[in-house]
């Protein structure tokens, strides 16, 4: 009798699911911490690898931002267009017998496929905000119908233009592969040439002033 006694008392001792911690004991907070740190810079770094026109965007860290619109909301009239916040989102399905096997492989299979993803929806991002501001600003130029070389002297016409310390033209031209391949061996006339090489002298020579010109105090 005593013996059956014992054994409930050092059952009902025992923990209960209600009373277990929510994390695991064998995992510190400063190992979760470091974890999701390490997995949000790499896929940063690997989503800017793979997609060359997304590493050339500078990036600037805000310690404080405007809060998250609600879903189907709408900014304030007072907001600048140029401001837009951008959904990112990605599907990681993990297997447990991955992780239980510590199968590396297998996880940086998933980390390349998710910085992929994300780089592909920020590119895409950034031209629709492009595109909106443009129309938004008439820095749009139709093409239809039209010469590649005289829409882009009609471009350069439009556009702030810097230029590196040799003198070059820092622009970065984004279009379809396969329009890419169809003006890869078109050539521009001489009047086009010149032309352009004339809007592009003016712009140097007004980006050269701009940067000597004193600031206000």
């Amino acid at each position: 009798m005593s013996l059956a006694s014992d054994k409930m008392k050092s059952m009902e001792d025992e923990p209960g699911a209600g009373e277990r911690p929510d994390e695991p004991w064998f995992m510190p907070r400063e190992y979760e911490i470091g974890g999701v740190r390490w997995l949000s810079d790499a896929a940063r770094e690997m989503s800017r690898a793979l997609h060359p026109l997304l590493a050339q965007i500078p990036r600037v860290e805000l310690a404080e931002g405007p809060e998250p619109l609600p879903d189907g909301a709408t900014l304030p009239s007072e907001a600048s267009s140029l401001y837009r916040p951008m959904v990112v989102s990605n599907e990681w399905k993990v297997s447990i017998q991955d992780v239980a096997e510590f199968r590396v492989g297998e996880f940086l299979a998933d980390l390349h496929v998710l910085a992929d993803d994300m780089g592909g929806q920020m590119v895409r991002g950034f031209l629709d905000l492009l595109s909106d501001v443009s129309d938004e600003y008439g820095n749009t130029v139709d093409a239809a119908g039209r010469d590649f070389f005289d829409v882009f002297g009609d471009t350069l016409e439009t556009i702030d233009t810097t230029f590196d310390e040799k003198g070059h033209p820092n622009l970065t031209m984004v279009m379809h592969p396969e329009q890419a391949e169809k003006l890869r061996e078109k050539r521009p006339t001489a009047e086009q040439e010149a032309r352009i090489n004339a809007i592009l002298d003016r712009r140097r020579e007004e980006w050269r002033a701009s940067r000597h010109r004193r600031d206000l105090p």
